[in-house]
């Protein structure tokens, strides 16, 4: 039975290895699956979605800008067809148009120099009968042979005249001009080394503008970055400003300490909960859940081992009462991954249930902290949600809604107001946002100053070289003031003005024998006109009549044929015109439908193309999808597998341990009974002497004590009978009673461990206190004690020959309270 005992004891050790392994196993592929479940399937579901419907959008956008495209290019088509038919009608009309213009122009030109000769023969009549020229002049005047003779000889004497008065100008030019270049000649020694100094100028300038381009400076871009830097301060010193609100409006949330011991290592001090987490930008609607959740202990202070946490209350000087959180003694009280599958599960599809933990981003250093402060909770949408989880026998766990209301599995609900000093979390969110913003605008602020303090010593050998350039431009037009107020420059532009005076007068000296000739010729020819008019006026008017009245006659004529072929021309013009702007209206269109075409055609590239890429990446995710679909299923079926195995083993474990605390209770029974035989059978030995007579007899045949003889059939159905009763009282019976009873027991020890471990914790802290207060009082007399020597030095200078100190009242010592006393030397 001793060894029935061992084996069970190693089963049951073996089953208890096997279902940590598994429990562990279990919990590394659930982290998986729930991770690949909530992050990467949900991104690959959105997106195959999402390919879905912009390849079926995109499918029917291509299939109707195919079928504009077919439309326009049957439009263009018919209108090419039609154009063609056009063209072919205009090339006859501009042909039939063309031949009446031609002849409707004849007529009209026939028409007009009809008309100029009757008006030239009733001139030539007019002026034969007044006694003028038969023709006008040339200003268009109309008088006598006789005025005009005259005209022209008086313009003969003006030329004359002239051609004496520019003679004489000519000759007083030449005379200035060789006067002022006397004065040139005299004046050329001062022109030279005013030429000089002003060629030394202009070579020091542009000596100076080469420098200034080796400079390499832009004073645009200077003043640029001065402007930047301005901007960039303002822009910091208000970030600084709200930042500094903030931060005093969330002054508690500052963590000062000294440093313990030299060299201490300040790293091993992450600082207080709330500001190493954030909440993740799709869970914004969910921090006042969170300030719940974690509720005071936003406030306290993680450190990596309880060294560190021990060295800060001892020696690091702190301001205000703080609780530590040591990352290495910290539990891990997060919710069992299968207790969060069960909760989503029983909630409705479009409720939201998140653990705490998921949905705030921190450093993984800090990750044990985030367990204790966040591991169990879960947040919820709704109250109802809320309620579905946190009551269900198979979750249990604590709930929070967005409004803050706390549902505990133990039965209590707590909500109604805001929590006190609420949004603390957002104003977390919006000091952290800030203090980015500060950190990009001083480096905007610094990189701005550097490059200012970069180009600053540039900038001052610009200034000076720019000033000097100044001062040499300056100069240069000095000089050229003074050579252009010079003696010599004045004359030899005196000299230039007259050359050309004196060259145009040469000009119009030259051309004055051609028209003096051409007037001398027109004189003699009127001379002889006026001679030869007298004798042939009479036969010049009948001849003038006859030919008006031929003419008159001939214009009449052909005035009805003008007009017939001026409504032709017309008409043809109008028709025309007409085809013209169709044609011109159908090639707008052709051109519009062609850009249009292109425009389409176009699209339905871009569109093929995007939708080409489309399926590929619709297919590509199918795949993942489908790929990770199998993986999450394969995990699924893996880890029922494994819950089925750790259920079994458990049974078995349960069963091994009720049949070893059986079988332990049997083996202490059996030797309690073996003792207990022992001493009964030595009392009834006592109580019976007939025992030791008779025990001779005992178990032999044919004796009363013929153990073998007695009846065994009656025996057995006596054991069956008392087994069957003992199943019955089975039923009504815990079995576990002793298992229970001996964890009851466990935790009764290890809660009193724990209070033995509170009271000696107790005890070091009020030694702490009591050091500490101690340290204080000393610190007080001594700042008492130096103060009051000061107070006296001060006091006695400022009012000579007296004394003054600072005194505890009577009754009382120097922690209590001081009051001033002051007296005479």
């Amino acid at each position: 039975m001793e060894e029935s005992l061992a084996q069970i004891a190693q089963s049951t050790k073996d089953l208890t290895s096997r279902d940590a392994a598994i429990q562990k196993e279990m919990k590394q592929r659930t982290a998986s699956r729930d991770k690949a479940r909530s992050q990467e399937l949900k991104r690959l579901e959105d997106e195959h979605n999402k390919l879905s419907k912009d390849i079926a959008s995109m499918e029917s956008k291509l299939k109707n800008k195919q079928a504009e495209l077919d439309s326009e290019k049957e439009q263009q088509k018919k209108s090419t067809s039609g154009m063609g038919d056009l063209r072919k009608q205009l090339q006859q009309k501009e042909t039939v148009y063309e031949k009446e213009k031609g002849k409707f122009d004849k007529l009209t030109q026939e028409e007009t120099a009809t008309n100029q000769e009757i008006e030239k023969a009733q001139y030539s009549m007019q002026a034969l009968t007044a006694g003028m020229a038969e023709a006008p002049t040339a200003e268009g005047e109309q008088c006598s042979l006789r005025e005009q003779l005259l005209r022209t000889q008086t313009r003969l004497q003006e030329m004359q005249a002239e051609e004496k008065t520019k003679s004489m100008a000519i000759a007083n030019l030449q005379e200035r001009i060789a006067s002022a270049e006397q004065v040139v000649g005299r004046s050329k020694q001062e022109d030279k080394r005013l030429s000089k100094e002003k060629a030394a100028i202009e070579a020091m300038l542009k000596e100076q503008r080469t420098k200034l381009q080796k400079a390499g400076f832009d004073p645009e871009v200077f003043n640029q970055t001065q402007h930047n830097l301005r901007h960039a301060e303002a822009s910091w010193r208000s970030l600084q400003d709200k930042l500094d609100s903030l931060r005093a409006h969330l002054g508690g949330l500052d963590f000062n300490y000294s440093d313990p011991y030299r060299n201490f290592d300040r790293s091993t001090v992450k600082g207080v909960v709330a500001k190493l987490f954030h909440i993740k930008p799709d869970f914004a609607a969910y921090h006042r859940a969170l300030e719940v959740c974690a509720g005071g202990r936003l406030f306290f202070v993680i450190v990596d081992n309880e060294e560190t946490g021990k060295a800060l209350l001892e020696k690091g000087q702190l301001r205000r009462r703080v609780t530590i959180i040591p990352l290495n003694k910290i539990q891990d009280n997060s919710i069992a991954p299968q207790v969060v599958r069960q909760a989503r599960q029983i909630i409705p599809k479009k409720a939201e249930a998140h653990v705490a933990m998921e949905i705030v981003g921190f450093e993984k250093q800090v990750m044990n902290a985030m367990k204790f402060v966040f591991g169990p909770y879960m947040v919820c949408d709704t109250p109802e949600t809320a309620k579905q989880i946190t009551f269900h026998p198979n979750v249990r766990v604590k709930t929070v809604t967005k409004e803050g209301d706390l549902y505990d599995p133990a039965g209590t609900i707590t909500g109604g107001s805001a929590p006190k000093g609420g949004n603390l979390l957002m104003k977390l969110q919006e000091l952290s946002n800030l203090e980015k913003q500060v950190h990009t605008q001083r480096c905007e602020y610094d990189k701005a100053n550097a490059q200012l303090q970069k180009m600053q010593s540039t900038a001052s050998q610009f200034s000076s070289l720019e000033r000097e350039l100044k001062c040499k431009e300056h100069e240069l037009a000095l000089i050229e003031d003074r050579i252009n107020r010079s003696e010599h420059h004045t004359a030899e532009q005196s000299i230039q003005d007259m050359q050309s005076e004196m060259q145009k007068l040469q000009e119009d000296i030259a051309n004055l024998p051609e028209e003096k000739k051409r007037l001398e010729k027109s004189s003699k020819q009127m001379e002889k006109d006026i001679k030869s008019l007298d004798s042939g006026r009479e036969d010049r008017l009948k001849y003038f009549e006859k030919h008006i009245a031929e003419l008159k006659k001939s214009v009449k004529q052909n005035a009805d044929k003008i007009e017939k072929q001026r409504e032709k021309t017309e008409q043809a013009q109008v028709e025309v015109e007409v085809l013209r702007n169709e044609l011109l209206q159908m090639e707008g269109k052709e051109q519009d439908s062609g850009r249009g075409q292109e425009s389409i055609a176009a699209e339905i590239e871009s569109i093929s193309e995007s939708l080409f890429s489309k399926k590929a990446s619709y297919e590509e995710t199918g795949k993942q999808l489908e790929n990770m679909r199998e993986e999450l299923q394969n995990l699924d079926e893996t880890l029922q597998k494994l819950s089925e195995e750790l259920t079994q083993n458990k049974q078995k474990r349960e069963e091994q341990e009720l049949e070893q605390k059986r079988v332990t209770h049997k083996i202490q029974q059996l030797q309690k009974d073996d003792k207990e035989s022992h001493v009964v059978v030595a009392r009834m030995e006592k109580e019976h002497p007939w025992i030791q007579k008779e025990q001779a007899l005992f178990g032999k045949k044919g004796t009363d004590f013929d153990f073998q003889g007695s009846r065994y059939q009656d025996n057995k159905q006596r054991l069956e009978k008392l087994n069957t009763e003992q199943k019955k009282l089975s039923k009504n019976i815990n079995k576990k009673a002793m298992v229970m009873f001996e964890r009851a027991e466990q935790e009764y020890k290890e809660l009193l461990s724990k209070r033995d471990i509170i009271l000696n914790d107790k005890g070091k802290i009020e030694k702490v206190i009591k050091d500490l207060d101690e340290k204080k009082t000393e610190t007080l007399r001594r700042t008492w004690k130096k103060v009051n020597k000061d107070f006296d030095s001060i006091f006695g200078t400022l009012l000579p020959n007296t004394n003054a100190k600072l005194e505890p009242p009577q009754g009382m010592d120097e922690t209590e309270g001081l009051e001033i006393k002051a007296r005479n030397r």
